[in-house]
């Protein structure tokens, strides 16, 4: 197994080999995992999905597997390996990032941040440092948890306490935090997305309303009148009692991560504890649903 210490020059990615049909599975458990882009290379009786997970895949991708590997036990089973590509290869994908417009929220490259037209007032620019391995708000999931979340939240009155379960570079939390004026909580596994969503929050102004830890589900503490949780639709399904009980009462829920194939199970689930389904969006064949807690007569169970 290579050490990405011995490779200063180089990037090091994780590569999983899955026959040809899994490759779905393992690319979404990637993004889930904080993938900013994932390639699948056929072999001949295999194939290869390869990614970048930070300056420790590895042990990024451990952690991960370790926490919801039984949602499913796949992840256990399939070959691992990292792959040393060139620097200089890895990062001409900064040269081709643009701007993604949700609403009227602005995601900037912070490397481009000169080429963002600062004249169009009816765009807040949300300015994001992905740190190589988490996104930049264009993944269809971001952005349809985002249109949801921008749509509900200009006729809430209050300003929002806000809960981003697997929070990545902290794109929702934190554009969410800077247009409502609210307070934010992040979570996720990887070091490296607690380390992007802080540096992401101070680069907007906002580093006094936001907080975030690293770890899984059992993190939540405490209850927040908005929850996002942008995964996998088996952790979605496992971890629902956990995700539903950090809603408060009358509070609003954001979910994705998941194809229309996964809808029907992961509404059924979330109303039968409690919740009522409100509306949902779908851009390039991921959803986005959002729900309310309506009744707490299950979540303490």
């Amino acid at each position: 197994m290579a050490d990405s210490s011995q490779h200063a020059d180089q990037n090091i990615l994780l590569e999983i080999l899955v026959k040809q049909e899994f490759c779905e599975i393992v690319s979404d458990a990637l993004w889930a995992c904080g993938a900013q882009a994932v390639e699948v290379l056929d072999d001949v009786n295999q194939s290869i999905v390869r990614t970048h997970l930070g300056n420790d895949p590895l042990g990024q991708w451990e952690s991960y597997v370790e926490q919801f590997g039984n949602a499913d036990n796949r992840l256990k089973d399939w070959p691992v390996r990292l792959f040393a590509q060139n620097t200089d290869v890895a990062n001409t994908w900064r040269e081709f990032a643009k701007t993604t417009v949700v609403e009227s929220v602005a995601l900037i490259p912070q490397w481009k941040s000169d080429e963002f037209d600062y004249s169009d007032s009816s765009l807040l620019p949300i300015f994001i440092e992905p740190y190589g391995s988490f996104g930049m708000g264009d993944h269809p999931t971001t952005r349809a948890t985002l249109t949801l979340a921008l749509q509900h939240l200009q006729d809430f009155d209050d300003a929002p306490s806000i809960l981003d379960i697997g929070c990545g570079s902290g794109v929702l939390s934190v554009a969410l935090t800077k247009k409502f004026n609210g307070v934010a909580h992040g979570i996720d596994l990887a070091a490296t997305a607690i380390e992007a969503s802080n540096f992401n929050a101070q680069l907007n102004g906002v580093e006094v309303s936001f907080t975030c830890q690293q770890g899984g589900l059992e993190c939540i503490s405490g209850t927040y009148s908005h929850v996002l949780a942008n995964i996998l639709a088996p952790v979605l399904l496992e971890g629902s009692v956990a995700i539903g009980g950090a809603v408060e009462e009358n509070g609003y829920l954001f979910l994705s991560g998941f194809t229309d194939s996964r809808e029907k199970d992961i509404v059924k689930c979330y109303e039968k504890l409690g919740f009522r389904y409100i509306n949902e969006i779908e851009i390039d064949g991921w959803l986005a649903i959002s729900l309310q807690r309506v009744s707490e007569h299950l979540l303490a169970q």
